[in-house]
């Protein structure tokens, strides 16, 4: 199964259980659905680096923990929702337990190579934030990070994952990339510039282009603290082969989650920038 397949699945059902519980408004509640299904949640200690949650299964019963060290309202409730991805999601439950009982671990929050795990975090992300309201909420917003912001208490999410479910539904040109020190983690575009001919697309390991975020990553007490700086940089710094436009630059640290968010944007009309450099 692509991935563009399995994103396809994962959000088609979120989608058929958000309106099964009768969600209309944000907050959509994961433990209210868990509740609904009889799934008994709770937090528990995990010595295990990255691991945020775990399905546990014993007979027809499920149960899901996360992880106690999470302070964030938002990456709880992405994590509960992860692993009821694995409780909904077609095939999940006999993969994760193929002799019938057991406790999975996962590690949520798009940083997972596993395609279980990043179906079940498209999953999340499509329950928390589905798409018949959450693209009346992005129209509503606004650009950059304080839109993204306002978007994350308005559906009781993290910071990263809206971000990421912006890029899907936003208009704009945005860019949300999420890095560690020096290297580059992973990067969501928003249609603007995914569609721009000739770029190179950002991959795992890149490295950061010399400016803000950079310099923001060089103090791990920036991280650590969760602050936030704004800059700016040129488009084309981020994307080879991207046209010379200059963009916002909003960096905000993640605190325990030791990575950093940058949310590139701007309002320029890349498409007829992009037609220019053809004449």
């Amino acid at each position: 199964m692509t991935d563009k397949i399995a994103r396809a699945e994962a959000e088609h059902t979120a989608m058929q259980i958000v309106k099964d519980c009768g969600f209309s408004a944000f907050p959509i509640c994961p433990f209210e659905i868990a509740t609904k299904h009889d799934i008994h949640v709770e937090a528990k200690s995990s010595s295990k680096p990255g691991v945020s949650g775990f399905l546990m299964r014993v007979g027809n019963s499920f149960g899901i923990r996360y992880a106690q060290h999470i302070r964030n309202e938002g990456f709880i409730r992405f994590t509960v929702a992860h692993e009821l991805g694995h409780y909904f999601l077609p095939g999940h439950p006999e993969k994760l337990f193929p002799s019938g009982d057991g406790i999975h671990e996962s590690k949520s929050g798009f940083i997972s190579g596993d395609p279980l795990e990043r179906q079940a975090d498209s999953f999340a992300s499509a329950l928390l934030m589905p798409d018949a309201i959450f693209r009346k909420a992005v129209d509503q917003a606004g650009i950059g990070f304080e839109a993204i912001e306002k978007l994350a208490k308005q559906c009781k999410t993290s910071i990263t994952s809206t971000a990421i479910r912006f890029t899907q539904f936003t208009e704009e040109a945005v860019a949300v990339i999420v890095s560690s020190g020096g290297k580059i983690d992973y990067c969501f575009m928003s249609e603007r510039i995914r569609d721009l001919r000739g770029i190179s697309w950002i991959k795992k390991g890149d490295p950061l282009p010399r400016g803000t975020t950079m310099d923001f990553n060089r103090d791990p007490s920036n991280i650590d603290e969760a602050r936030q700086e704004e800059g700016v940089s040129s488009l084309d710094e981020w994307f080879d082969g991207a046209p010379d436009v200059e963009v916002n630059e909003d960096v905000v640290g993640l605190g325990s989650y030791g990575k950093t968010l940058t949310v590139l944007y701007t309002d320029e009309d890349l498409e007829a920038l992009d037609e220019d450099d053809d004449d």
